[in-house]
C-alpha cells in the first residue's frame, strides 16, 4: 500500500508531541518531588531549630557524650551551672570528673551500656570546686538503625530542695531534743540547787581548813558553771515560749559585737541601716544569740581579723524559699577567720556537736532554736581559711505599723 506523502511528517509530529508530553510530564513530576523535598527539608530544619532553642532554653543542664567518656555538647544551663565548656571538660584528666563520687559515673556507664536508663541523686563538682546536689537522668542515644552511639544526661539542681529537707529534719530533731532537754534541765537545776546550798553551808563552817575551803570554792565554781549550761539547755528547750515585746535591734547588735572584741586584736565594723525596723521578740534570747555568734566569730580569729556586723530592712518579693512575702530584717555576722570544714557544715546546728575543747555544743543549736521560734531563719556560709558568715532574717515590725 502506498502511503500518502503527508503521512510521514504527520507521524513524526505525533511522535514528537508524545515525547514532549512525556518529557513535560516527567519534568512536572520531578519539580513536584523537588518542591516536596524542599518543604520536607525546610520543615526538618525548622524542627531542628525549635528543638535546639528548647534545649538551649531549658532550665535543666543537658549534656551529650560518647561511650569513650568524651563530651560532645553542653547546653547553656549546663555551662552556667557547672562552669565548663565542652573543650574545657574534655581537657580535664580522668573519667567522670563531674561526679563527686566516681563510682556513680561508672555505674551510669554500665547501666547505659546494658540498655538501661539511670536516675538518681548525686553531687556534681563544678569548675570552681563547688559541690552541687543534682537529680541526674541518663539514657542512651541510638542511630536510625537502633545502634547505640552515645549518652545524654539531664541534671536538675536540687540545692534548694535538699536545704529544705535538711531544715525540716533539723527542726524535727531540735523539737524532740528540746522536749527532752527541758525535762533534764528542770531536774538538774533542782539537784544543782541542793549542791550549791550544801557547799555554801560548808563554806560557812569555821572549822573547815583552808585547803578544804579552797576545794569547796572549786566545787562552787563548777556548780555555777553547770548552772550556766543548764540555763542554755532551758533556753534551747523553751525557745518556743519567748517573752515577746517590741525590740530595737541596733543597740542589741552593737553591744554584743563590742563586748566580743574587747581586749582582742579583732577589728569591729558595724553597718546598721538608719531607721532599722523593730522586731517582736524576747530581747534576752536575742542577746544570747548575738553574743554567741559574735564570740564564736572572735574565737575563730585568734591572730586578729575583722568582725563585720550588718543589718538592714528588707522586703522579700519574691520570697526566699521557705520564707513568706513580708517585711524582714536581714542581719549578718561575718568573720575573716579559719572557716568551717565542709564535713562539719551539716552538723554545726546539732545539739552537743562542738570542735572546741571546752565547748558544750549548745550555742549554735540554741541560736537556731531561738531564731526559728521567732519565725525567722538562720543559715551559714563558710570558706575554709577565708571566713564564716551567719545570715539571720527576723520578721520585722515596720515603722508605719
Amino acid at each position: 500500500m502506498r502511503l500518502p506523502p503527508t503521512f510521514l511528517p504527520w507521524l513524526v509530529a505525533v511522535v514528537a508531541g508524545l515525547g514532549c508530553a512525556m518529557i513535560l510530564g516527567q519534568y512536572g513530576r520531578l519539580r513536584k518531588m523537588q518542591r516536596e523535598s524542599q518543604r520536607a527539608l525546610a520543615s526538618a530544619s525548622l524542627m531542628i531549630t525549635r528543638i535546639r532553642q528548647a534545649v538551649e532554653g531549658a532550665s535543666d543542664a543537658i549534656g551529650i557524650g560518647d561511650f569513650e567518656g568524651n563530651s560532645l555538647y553542653h547546653n547553656r544551663a549546663h555551662m552556667e551551672l557547672f562552669g565548663y565548656t565542652v573543650d574545657e571538660l574534655n581537657d580535664v584528666p580522668g573519667e567522670g570528673v563531674l561526679f563527686a563520687d566516681p563510682t556513680i559515673a561508672r555505674e551510669i556507664h554500665l547501666s547505659i551500656r546494658a540498655g538501661r536508663s539511670w536516675t538518681g541523686e548525686t553531687d556534681i563538682v563544678a569548675k570552681d570546686g563547688r559541690h552541687i546536689p543534682a537529680l541526674v537522668r541518663a539514657d542512651i542515644i541510638r542511630d536510625d538503625q537502633g545502634r547505640p552511639v552515645g549518652i545524654f544526661g539531664v541534671f536538675t539542681d536540687i540545692t534548694k530542695e535538699r536545704q529544705r529537707a535538711e531544715e525540716e529534719a533539723r527542726s524535727s530533731t531540735l523539737e524532740s531534743l528540746g522536749m527532752m532537754a527541758g525535762s533534764i534541765a528542770h531536774d538538774f537545776r533542782n539537784l544543782l540547787g541542793a549542791m550549791l546550798a550544801n557547799v555554801s553551808l560548808a563554806q560557812l563552817d569555821a572549822t573547815v581548813s583552808v585547803p578544804v575551803k579552797a576545794r569547796l570554792d572549786g566545787i562552787e565554781r563548777a556548780v555555777w558553771r553547770a548552772k550556766e549550761v543548764t540555763e542554755q539547755l532551758t533556753t534551747f528547750a523553751r525557745g518556743g515560749t519567748p517573752m515577746m515585746k517590741r525590740v530595737a535591734l541596733r543597740p542589741v547588735l552593737v553591744e554584743a559585737a563590742d563586748f566580743a572584741v574587747q581586749n582582742t586584736p579583732v577589728k569591729l565594723e558595724c553597718e546598721v541601716e538608719p531607721g532599722l525596723w523593730e522586731v517582736e521578740a524576747d530581747e534576752a534570747q536575742l542577746v544570747q544569740v548575738f553574743n554567741n555568734l559574735a564570740v564564736n566569730a572572735v574565737q575563730a580569729m585568734p591572730g586578729g581579723g575583722r568582725l563585720v556586723v550588718r543589718a538592714n530592712n528588707e522586703a522579700l518579693e519574691p520570697p526566699i524559699p521557705g520564707l513568706p512575702s513580708r517585711h524582714w530584717i536581714a542581719i549578718s555576722v561575718a568573720d575573716t577567720g579559719v572557716g568551717i570544714p565542709p564535713e562539719h557544715m551539716a552538723k554545726i546546728f546539732e545539739p552537743f556537736f562542738t570542735t572546741k575543747p571546752k565547748g558544750t555544743g549548745l550555742g549554735l543549736a540554741t541560736a537556731y532554736a531561738v531564731i526559728s521560734k521567732h519565725g525567722g531563719h538562720l543559715r551559714v556560709d563558710s570558706v575554709p581559711n577565708q571566713g564564716t558568715t551567719f545570715h539571720i532574717r527576723l520578721p520585722a515590725v515596720p515603722a508605719a505599723a
